[in-house]
């Protein structure tokens, strides 16, 4: 049975890698034309464009190596099958579940490598790229927040435009409430800095509020004592599905503690926990359709109807993790439902087919 674990798996990895490739062609050259607009700004030249895509590319494949690894797996039992492979090993007395024993073992292959990609790759691939591309284009590195980036910190309210290397900061508001929830001070400032367990912040205009009158400060320098790492300002500025699972758990337990909203983090904290398992399910799901009505067909009608399955759970999936949150889903069960439903399914599926 090691023999055929080994000529099942290595047939399931070389069909994956061949797919990963063209599918990795399609996705560089959606990168490389969506920022041709952005070429010549700055240093941003043609070299750069290409490394930044290349830096990309792991982000980019890591939301359809789901799909990738069921056509993959879809190709080599198709061709395994049409050879009259499996049915052999079938006819030797091997049982179903004993091949869904060896499919599972690329699979496996398959799930840690989306565990590397997802942990190492893209979140270290995202942030060089995003660095590459502001230095060139802007001769720093700034990350910019499209709708501002809301932080509550030792009673204040703060809403920060863009951060900078350092833990520096431009375009800071912060409110600060008393106890009934009544605006008392307003604070603008044009940039402020991270310093230890401080945030200085120059030539801010104050504002303070009362119940009859308002007055207005505008001292050179002004300190709050804040508990803000600027590794976690870091991570907030980055979006939910390109960080890490370290990073995911670190930012979670800032918000929780500042009784701040996590649910989109916990939400792709969950996802990265359950992709791994999503491909190792979709490379068994593949084993039926050897067996089905796509015994005799060709590679053509294999691909169209992987694709078709793939797309179809790709979907599902977004979907849930997109509704979950808005109808109080937890997020271990919006991120797991579709694999847990695939997984019951491909059972179902393959006891049919037996």
């Amino acid at each position: 049975m090691m023999i055929i674990d080994r000529y099942i798996s290595r047939s399931i990895l070389a069909a994956t890698g061949v797919v990963a490739l063209v599918v990795g062609a399609l996705v560089t050259l959606m990168l490389f034309i969506g920022e041709l607009d952005h070429m010549g700004e700055g240093s941003y030249g043609l070299a750069k464009v290409m490394l930044y895509v290349a830096l990309m590319l792991p982000a980019r494949m890591y939301l359809v190596l789901p799909v990738v690894a069921l056509l993959g797996s879809l190709l080599a039992l198709g061709a395994l099958a049409t050879g009259s492979e499996l049915v052999v090993i079938r006819s030797a007395g091997v049982s179903m579940r004993r091949l869904a024993v060896s499919v599972g073992l690329a699979g496996a292959v398959l799930a840690a490598i989306t565990v590397l990609n997802g942990e190492i790759l893209v979140p270290k691939g995202v942030g060089h790229a995003d660095s590459l591309r502001e230095q060139a284009r802007n001769g720093e590195v700034r990350q910019t927040v499209n709708d501002g980036l809301w932080l509550r910190q030792s009673g204040y309210v703060l809403r920060i435009a863009s951060t900078l290397p350092g833990g520096r900061i431009d375009g800071l508001l912060a409110y600060r409430f008393d106890s009934q929830g009544r605006l008392r001070e307003s604070l603008k400032a044009p940039s402020a800095r991270l310093i230890g367990h401080e945030l200085v912040i120059n030539h801010p205009q104050i504002t303070y509020l009362a119940t009859d009158h308002s007055r207005v400060a505008t001292p050179k320098q002004l300190s709050l004592d804040v508990q803000i790492d600027p590794q976690v300002l870091a991570l907030a500025v980055v979006q939910p599905d390109e960080l890490s699972s370290r990073g995911l758990w670190r930012y979670i337990t800032y918000l929780d503690h500042n009784d701040i909203d996590a649910a989109d983090y916990k939400l792709a904290l969950w996802r990265n926990i359950v992709t791994p398992f999503t491909v190792w399910v979709l490379v068994i799901f593949a084993l039926p359709f050897a067996f089905g009505s796509l015994r005799s067909a060709g590679a053509g009608q294999r691909l169209l109807a992987g694709g078709l399955s793939g797309l179809l759970f790709f979907l599902f999936n977004e979907i849930v993790a997109s509704t979950g949150p808005v109808y109080g889903v937890p997020p271990w069960l919006a991120a797991s439902l579709p694999t847990i439903l695939l997984g019951v399914g491909t059972v179902y599926w393959m006891r049919r087919v037996s």
